[in-house]
């Protein structure tokens, strides 16, 4: 035994016996997670991410065991006043990490046998029943693990004030009776803010009173959250206030209030939520309290689906990943009016991480950055990573063409969103592994190649961040999922192509435009020579609609759709405008064969044009309509 062994054991022996750590605590992770260590590593990397990324205020904490070990803000809660951030008194909206307690909530009734988690949800409605995908019943497992088949809920999700919030039930209901289901529940991860709203919407169904009132009797309340609401507004005096910095300067973020509260609506104290995380790694209990047994916390972080074999998949509430050492990682993330926030558990080493920011980072988000420097101070994701092992895959060539995404509600308004955002992704083989180029869901926002490595089958794994891509198909087009994002479809048909419908949309309206400018400066110029004017006429008639129609979506429209819904002037009225072009376009293609009748020799360039721009004119109403674009829709 060499001199530095017996020194090093010396030390381990002193400290064990005068109240240093142990060599079980090394083991556990203890000496990692020092609110020194913890300063020396977030304090200059916090520096250097909210400078460059224009966050105002950003708050941490760390707890491990049953004890939190770091907590501290950096920024500000409120540019304007200079009000610090203090993770002990700021409020933060937390977004969708309510996602994640609203499970806690429906494990809860499990134990009380008020919920089921694998019963038809229709046995709990009584103001209303969620339509039937082909006869399949949705459960509750369906909706916490995303997988219920609901389609994309974005219209009107959000109010501008309390008094225009639409109760979860009214919502849910209205939501429903326009967007129906649009597949086999139980057969594809698609994350879904109506499909917890629905889950949550449920826990008033069975106990009789508003979700508020439940969660602070069995949530908040033993978890000792006082803070902790779903109901918090803007004037608290306590919440922070989020921003985006635009020309150089902060511009404060409008705050909504959600017509789905269970899935977003959290606000709370960062050192308080500290307190749900310990429950979460302390088998269900904060101190005297227990919110679950010890079998719920269990099934929460279970893996109760996912999209392939080879990954972790989802709990619920709760996301499975493995760190680079192969440890265990529960996670979830949130995002609402600015606000970013991120809860990551390390089981093993009963290790909870939270970090909430008042700004949306404008690279790889700030979250991220921080919950992946505390992980790796742990002692196992020190140690040398293993490569990642290349599964062989007798053809790649097979993965090999053009993917493209079209993120957007099948029904409903919106649906036009299914084009209007479509991007492609291009996939090449190198023989041994896949490229694949495109703006990925969770990426910069630009354009970006990565590199695959084959890892089962149809399973491939970023080389450098881990992340998973899996290739499927059954009895139709290839399909490219991102494990726990999205599910795209190999590229359509020419006419089905996101650029093509929106190269259609765009270009046909500018036309319309551009008649209308033309028919505008054939009458000014009609008065300028003082000539007597001419009406605009059937066809001036129809292009200036549609051109207001265009003008007012552009500036208006698309903007709402995904906040707070158009107002009945807009949805009833001024989304009515297409059909009255298209009752223009009808009367000019009868008063032109009338005048055809009556007057055969009229040249036939000029009749036949009039029918064409009839024809184009009903066509592009019929396009808009097919896209529910107008106040009557097509799905």
């Amino acid at each position: 035994m060499n001199l530095k062994s017996v020194v090093s054991i010396s030390v381990m022996v002193w400290m064990s016996i005068f109240g240093g750590v142990s060599a079980a605590q090394a083991a556990s992770g203890d000496d990692a997670m020092t609110q020194e260590r913890l300063e020396a590593t977030l304090t200059p990397l916090l520096s250097g991410i909210m400078k460059a990324d224009h966050i105002p205020g950003t708050a941490v904490v760390v707890t491990k065991d049953n004890r939190i070990v770091f907590s501290k803000g950096y920024g500000y809660a409120d540019m304007e006043k200079q009000i610090p951030v203090n993770p002990a008194q700021t409020v933060m909206r937390i977004g969708s990490l309510t996602k994640s307690i609203t499970a806690a909530a429906v494990m809860q009734l499990q134990e009380q046998g008020k919920l089921s988690m694998d019963k038809n949800i229709n046995t709990y409605l009584t103001s209303f029943k969620v339509p039937l995908y082909k006869n399949h019943p949705i459960t509750l497992h369906q909706l916490l693990t995303h997988t219920a088949g609901l389609d994309e809920a974005i219209y009107h999700l959000a109010a501008q004030s309390p008094d225009k919030v639409i109760p979860a039930g009214s919502f849910l209901r209205q939501y429903l009776d326009k967007q129906p289901p649009v597949r086999e529940p139980g057969t594809e991860y698609a994350y879904s803010n109506a499909g917890v709203g629905l889950a949550s919407f449920l826990i008033e169904q069975v106990t009789g009173g508003t979700l508020e009132t439940y969660m602070k009797h069995s949530l908040f309340d033993p978890l000792q959250m006082p803070s902790a609401s779903l109901l918090h507004q803007e004037n608290d005096r306590n919440m922070a206030k989020s921003y985006q910095y635009q020309k150089g300067k902060y511009q404060e973020i409008p705050y909504s209030y959600l017509n789905l509260p269970g899935a977003g609506a959290l606000s709370v104290i960062p050192d308080e939520w500290a307190h749900y995380m310990m429950a979460l790694l302390n088998e269900g209990g904060y101190r005297e309290q227990h919110i679950l047994k010890r079998t719920s916390i269990n099934e929460m972080q279970a893996r109760q689906f996912t999209e392939h074999p080879d990954v972790e998949g989802v709990g619920y509430g709760l996301f499975r990943n493995r760190l680079k050492s192969g440890l265990l990682s529960l996670s979830h993330t949130g995002d609402i009016d600015g606000y970013s926030a991120k809860m990551e558990l390390i089981p093993k080493y009963r290790l909870g991480i939270f970090v909430v920011s008042n700004a949306v980072s404008s690279g790889k988000p700030l979250r991220d950055q921080v919950t992946d420097a505390i992980v790796r101070l742990l002692p196992e994701e020190q140690k040398q990573a293993a490569p990642i092992v290349s599964t062989p895959s007798p053809d790649l060539e097979q993965y090999v063409r053009t993917y493209t995404i079209g993120l957007g509600p099948q029904h409903g308004w919106g649906k036009w969103f299914r084009w209007l955002g479509g991007r492609n992704f291009e996939v090449q083989s190198t023989g041994k592994s896949l490229l694949v180029n495109g703006v990925f869901p969770e990426g910069t926002g630009s354009e970006q190649t990565k590199t695959y490595i084959p890892a089962g089958t149809g399973l491939f794994r970023d080389k450098d961040s881990g992340d998973f891509i899996w290739f499927h198909r059954q009895h139709g087009p290839w399909k490219l999922t991102f494990i726990q994002g999205v599910t795209i479809k190999e590229e359509p048909p020419f006419v089905q192509q996101p650029a093509t419908l929106l190269a259609v949309y765009a270009g046909v309206g500018l036309l319309w435009i551009f008649i209308t400018i033309i028919a505008l400066a054939r009458s000014l110029l009609r008065l300028m020579l003082r000539k007597r004017p001419h009406g605009p006429g059937h066809v001036g008639c129809i292009a200036a609609v549609f051109s207001v129609f265009l003008i007012g979506q552009f500036l208006y429209g698309n903007s709402q759709v995904m906040t707070f819904g158009y107002p009945a002037w807009y949805a009833w009225g001024f989304s009515s405008l297409p059909f009255l072009a298209s009752a223009a376009a009808i009367t000019l293609a009868v008063r032109t064969a009338s005048l055809h009748r009556s007057n055969p020799a009229q040249h036939r360039l000029v009749t036949y044009g009039r029918y064409l721009l009839a024809l184009m004119s009903l066509g592009y109403t019929f396009f808009l309509f097919y896209w529910n674009m107008l106040s009557i829709h097509f799905s």
